[in-house]
């Protein structure tokens, strides 16, 4: 199993969520680009995947739950300091995972096409802006 880059974890959960993952304000004495504390907001995010994806009232009132749950998993993750950093790494992509297959099994066909694009668009993005090379996601075939 490939180890992801710090980063990678986070820049999955921005491919599930879009631009709802922003960074909150970081306190003056970080670095700039040094923040890693992150917005969990799964109303946002959910706003962004019935837009992006044209989620029906039904898609909608089941993935709202799987998103919050989602974000308490990794809000909990990110305060957890007794877990190494490789073990809290593989943690949020056990969170990732499971929260994309539930999401993906409530999605269309067409649905989870876009949204694996989206995903795969995210993390190149990712990739280019960290200059590192990133892994494909957990449960991608890489192409």
């Amino acid at each position: 199993m490939n180890r992801l880059p710090a980063f990678a974890a986070f820049a999955l959960v921005a491919a599930l969520s879009g631009p709802a993952f922003a960074q909150q304000d970081a306190p003056a004495t970080a670095p700039a680009g040094h923040q890693h504390m992150h917005k969990f907001d799964a109303q946002t995010q959910l706003q962004h995947l019935t837009k992006q994806l044209q989620l029906t009232p039904d898609q909608q009132a089941k993935i709202g739950p799987m998103l919050q749950q989602r974000d308490q998993q990794l809000q909990a993750l990110q305060g957890d300091t007794s877990l190494k950093p490789a073990d809290r790494r593989a943690k949020a992509m056990s969170i990732m995972q499971d929260s994309q297959n539930q999401i993906g099994a409530v999605l269309t066909q067409e649905q989870s096409d876009k949204w694996k694009a989206m995903r795969e668009k995210a993390l190149e993005h990712a990739q280019e802006k960290h200059g590192q090379q990133v892994p494909a996601a957990p449960g991608s075939n890489g192409g």
